[in-house]
């Protein structure tokens, strides 16, 4: 088993749903940190996790003060294989940030 450290950052370009992070295939994931940035006015962001058939679960919503960094998690997040996050803004090209992530392969090596 094999422990890899990952950052993923993201620009939400739109205000549609934007992919974030995809846990890999034979993955574990466990997400510690995903921070949120607006730089030009406030942003209403809403982060929702998904099942590999896409069922998806909003895990919360949050107000981002311009200029502020906001953090979505109130804990670490565990995510298995083949789920993914994604986030949505209110506004477009304003908004960025950053997921940090732990994956544990579970193939041996």
């Amino acid at each position: 088993m094999a422990n890899i450290y990952k950052n993923e950052m993201f620009t939400l370009a739109n205000t549609g749903s934007n992919l974030m992070y995809t846990v890999p295939t034979d993955t574990r994931a466990i997400v510690k940190t995903i921070q949120v940035q607006s730089n030009v006015s406030n942003a209403t962001v809403t982060l929702s996790a998904h099942t590999s058939g896409n069922a998806a679960t909003t895990v919360g919503t949050q107000i981002v003060a311009v200029n502020t960094t906001e953090n979505l998690l109130k804990g670490p997040m565990i995510l298995e294989e083949s789920q993914f996050l994604s986030i949505v803004s209110n506004t477009a090209n304003t908004t960025s940030g950053i997921v940090s992530v732990l994956e544990i392969n579970r193939n041996e090596q």
